[in-house]
């Protein structure tokens, strides 16, 4: 048997043929459009200014100060409990976050109410001067107390401690085991307790358990705090490099400002150091 297709049939089949195409080219340029989305994502982390970096003032002009200047708010605080709790009022006035208070591991783990007003979102970190199997399991009482309450905990490196290098926190939260323990990379300590020419490999080695990451202005071959630790705007160290190292990453966590025992005034210094940030997000797309 034989069919035969007249010249209009012919006609609808092309142009049947013709859309399908169509279709398909344009289902392969909304793809490689989100591809190239991903690939030339936008590195903007939200930015914090440590406690220490703050000149003495109230909670709320604390908050009124930090927005002014465009920060998101503030990290590391000292002391918990009821004055943490009346510090993230004034800043949720202000539509800013109080990000993390500064604890230590000791062999009592930490209680929710010292933390709780950090819930859904915050930070709890955490120094490590010493390890036992007491402080590893308050540790681990912490993190899973700070889960519930949907807090994360980040292990500290801190020069002079028992955990002081990166590996040595990776090395406590595998022995912790547990998905809410991570690690705070923090430059300044990073650069004296560690090589500088290994920063590429040591932070592509926590990118599982990299939770935030601080900040300042340093010199490459600082030996000092004076030199490790400066507003944004100064040092030696290139932060392009560290920057370009989160950003390949695809790092999507907290960045804040080291200010510890900064000289010169308080408030100039977290301008310049918020403007040195803006400029160098800029440089690096």
């Amino acid at each position: 048997m034989t069919f035969s297709i007249n010249h209009q049939e012919k006609y609808s089949l092309r142009r049947t043929s013709i859309g399908c195409k169509k279709v398909i080219l344009c289902g392969c340029f909304f793809l490689y459009s989100l591809y190239s989305l991903r690939a030339d994502e936008v590195f903007q982390p939200e930015f914090y200014a440590f406690y220490n970096g703050m000149p003495e003032m109230s909670y709320d002009d604390e908050a009124k100060f930090l927005k002014e200047l465009g920060y998101d708010g503030i990290s590391q605080i000292y002391g918990a409990g009821e004055p943490l709790e009346q510090r993230v009022i004034a800043y949720q006035k202000q539509d800013l976050t109080v990000m993390s208070v500064y604890l230590e591991a000791t062999e009592n783990a930490i209680e929710a109410g010292m933390v709780k007003a950090l819930r859904d979102g915050g930070m709890i970190e955490l120094t490590v001067a010493k390890i036992s199997p007491e402080v590893l399991d308050s540790i681990r009482q912490t993190t899973e107390m700070a889960s519930r309450l949907k807090i994360r905990v980040v292990l500290y490196p801190h020069f002079g401690n028992a955990v002081a290098t990166m590996s040595q926190a990776i090395e406590v939260i595998e022995k912790v085991n547990h998905p809410n323990l991570g690690v705070m990379f923090n430059l300044c300590h990073f650069l004296k307790s560690e090589k500088a020419e290994d920063l590429e490999s040591v932070l592509m080695h926590a990118k599982p358990h990299l939770f935030s990451v601080s900040i300042n202005g340093a010199d490459g071959d600082g030996k000092n705090w004076d030199t490790l630790i400066q507003p944004l705007d100064k040092g030696s160290f290139p932060q392009q490099r560290l920057l370009g190292v989160l950003k390949k990453m695809q790092y999507k966590g907290p960045v804040c400002l080291q200010c510890f025992a900064v000289k010169g005034d308080k408030k100039s210094n977290l301008k310049k150091s918020i403007d040195a940030w803006e400029k160098l997000l800029k440089e690096l797309d």
